[in-house]
């Protein structure tokens, strides 16, 4: 048996140790036009043979190197010569970034896989097969490992994500350079994978062959480590789930009393599974926000997303979208659900919560969410809003409901709740007034 057929046989069962082919079916492979695709591109090929599945091929130029169009021409001549149904696209990567503040990697690998899952859905095709091997395993445990990760990122690269199958991922790359000289594959090389500037690159340049030399079979060992992890991820994953009560009106509520039986690792991983419930991913330092919320705090997260801390419930929910800031204008406007109206050198009304009367001072005045932040000067004393908020009842979720008024900066009134006296206008000063009502209230 050559070495080519034990490749094939050995990729060919790990692909049905994972159920990542579709018999009778398309599988999408995308193809850089570099070794490692190119070698993937004629296993599934041969292997669709066999199994009876159809293959097309997706490549995505990411414009970024001199060769990129080359690698292009490579991959269309190799599939146009193979009778391989093929997809093209490309992208402007360096402006993606530098308009998400994303990095170069980053951001091409986005575009990349949103190109992927596109041209699979144009293409009806089940799966999305891409060449991650053994070594760039061992490589992203690595730089996981020195990014301070936890289970899920020491678990690696899983076989299957979603639509996405690696069948090499078991396989080594000496295995690819040989499979690639047996069958004389043609491939580019991409000439900025030899640039010590990239983590990654050094990782699998100096780090992972220095690994090697100490400790023979050292990627294949990591890899495997790496597969207990996510075993071990994906049990605690269920266990997560298993305590995780259901969604109450689309919100997650967790009971204090179950939080406080759980050790720091279920603790952070229940915080996680809830807001994953709500389709939203949590850092390791916005997880523990969440858990260090004292009883009656709050906490904003990515995608809308919040934290409300009670006596004896944490509740994650969609903050409710709240109107931009806007500078107020002479007479009636609506902010949000409320109709504003602002007066000048007008008797002002007999006060009321929702109506504010303040020293006119020329400047604008601008109405807005309270950003959390600021001090009022009230027959009291200076107080913290927080603290005029807690001392009147009002619960941290429903501060955003009251809006603030904003002069140079600076609060100096909380409609609902209070103004600042410094505000107000002495005798014979200009007078400035702020009233609102709801909405859906009038007629």
């Amino acid at each position: 048996m050559t070495r080519s057929e034990a490749l094939r046989r050995a990729v060919e069962a790990y692909c049905r140790r994972w159920e990542m082919l579709p018999e009778g079916g398309l599988v999408l492979c995308a193809v850089s036009g570099g070794r490692d695709s190119m070698a993937l591109l004629h296993l599934l090929s041969a292997i669709g043979e066999r199994r009876g599945f159809r293959v097309a091929a997706a490549h995505y130029n990411h414009r970024l190197r001199p060769t990129a169009d080359r690698d292009e021409a490579l991959v269309r001549d190799w599939c146009g010569a193979h009778g391989i149904p093929l997809v093209c696209g490309g992208g402007e990567v360096k402006a993606f970034a530098g308009k998400t503040g994303r990095s170069l990697e980053d951001a091409a690998r986005t575009l990349r896989y949103e190109f992927l899952e596109q041209a699979a859905d144009r293409l009806g095709a089940e799966c999305i097969a891409t060449a991650h091997h053994r070594e760039d395993n061992a490589e992203t445990v690595l730089l996981h490992l020195l990014r301070g990760s936890g289970l899920r990122g020491l678990g690696g690269i899983p076989p299957v994500r979603g639509r996405i199958i690696r069948p090499l991922l078991e396989t080594s790359r000496a295995d690819i350079d040989a499979y690639i000289s047996e069958n004389n594959i043609p491939y580019g090389e991409d000439e900025t994978n030899a640039d010590p500037r990239f983590t990654r690159n050094r990782l699998r340049l100096e780090v992972l062959p220095l690994l090697e030399d100490i400790a023979p079979g050292a990627a294949e060992r990591i890899a495997g480590s790496a597969a207990l992890l996510r075993e071990d991820e994906d049990h605690l994953d269920r266990e997560a789930e298993g305590l995780l009560p259901a969604l109450e009106d689309g919100r997650a509520v967790l009971p204090v009393p179950l939080l406080r039986k759980q050790d720091g690792a279920m603790g952070r991983r229940l915080i996680r599974a809830a807001a994953s419930r709500l389709g939203v991913s949590l850092s390791r330092s916005q997880t523990e926000a969440v858990l260090s919320l004292g009883s009656g705090g709050i906490q904003n997260l990515p995608c809308g997303l919040r934290a409300v801390r009670k006596a004896h419930q944490l509740i994650l929910e969609k903050a409710p979208l709240s109107p931009p800031p806007q500078v107020l204008r002479p007479g009636d406007q609506a902010w949000g659900s409320w109709r504003i109206r602002l007066t000048r050198d007008v008797p002002p009304p007999p006060e009321h919560p929702y109506t504010v009367t303040l020293r006119d001072t020329g400047a604008p005045v601008t109405i807005a969410v309270w950003d959390g932040t600021g001090r009022l000067a009230v027959e009291n004393g200076s107080r913290t809003i927080k603290r005029l908020f807690a001392d009147r009842g009002i619960p941290p979720e429903q501060r955003d409901r009251y809006p603030a008024l904003y002069r140079e900066d600076r609060c100096v009134a909380i409609l609902g709740v209070a103004a600042d006296n410094g505000q107000r206008p002495a005798a014979g000063e200009p007078i400035l007034t702020v009233s609102m009502e709801p909405l859906e209230n009038l007629e």
